[in-house]
């Protein structure tokens, strides 16, 4: 277990989710792991911000995690639900509702430590929680910190394709012998 503690974002965490969200973005990954530019980021409103931190604390749709040393965030996690028949990121149209984790990111500071695990752990309970049998992620083949990070996590290639930043791995999580323990 990490000595960042995992959490559900608040509202009130608007400020500090633009502040790591605007680190990851420089990150030298970021151009393959992101579908958002730092330039277009910064350029976001303080409402978008504050909005976009409400609707994942509090909805049924989305759902972010965060992990904290003292007062920073150190990571973080978003699970988006791509709503069956309609168009996702990728123009992919999932055939059922799929919880998808989004946005990971953990700072150098807390890279090595377990955060990555803490958080993921977080989002499988949250999607298994909210009654989903599976969840998914993409990744980009290049991100091999990431994919090892997932297959640890319990995902498994299950897709390939290729973005306009070239082939992804679709990776599936199954969450019918989630360990709630």
């Amino acid at each position: 277990m990490p000595d960042a503690p995992v959490r559900r974002v608040t509202p009130g965490d608007w400020r500090r989710i633009r502040a790591l969200r605007l680190e990851a973005l420089r990150d030298p990954m970021a151009q393959v792991a992101f579908l958002e530019t730092v330039e277009r980021a910064e350029a976001r409103p303080d409402e978008d911000w504050r909005g976009r931190t409400a609707a994942h604390a509090e909805g049924g749709a989305s759902a972010q995690f965060v992990a904290e040393a003292g007062d920073s965030l150190i990571g973080a996690v978003t699970v988006i639900v791509r709503a069956a028949g309609s168009p996702d990121y990728f123009e992919r149209i999932p055939e059922v509702d799929l919880p998808t984790v989004v946005g990971v990111y953990v700072s150098p500071a807390g890279r090595g430590a377990g955060v990555i695990d803490a958080l993921l752990a977080a989002a499988a309970e949250w999607a298994a929680a909210s009654g989903y049998h599976e969840l998914t992620l993409d990744v980009h083949e290049s991100n091999a910190p990431a994919i090892r990070a997932y297959q640890r996590a319990g995902f498994e290639v299950r897709s390939e394709f290729v973005s306009e930043s070239g082939r992804e791995l679709g990776m599936v999580k199954s969450l019918s012998t989630q360990d709630h323990g």
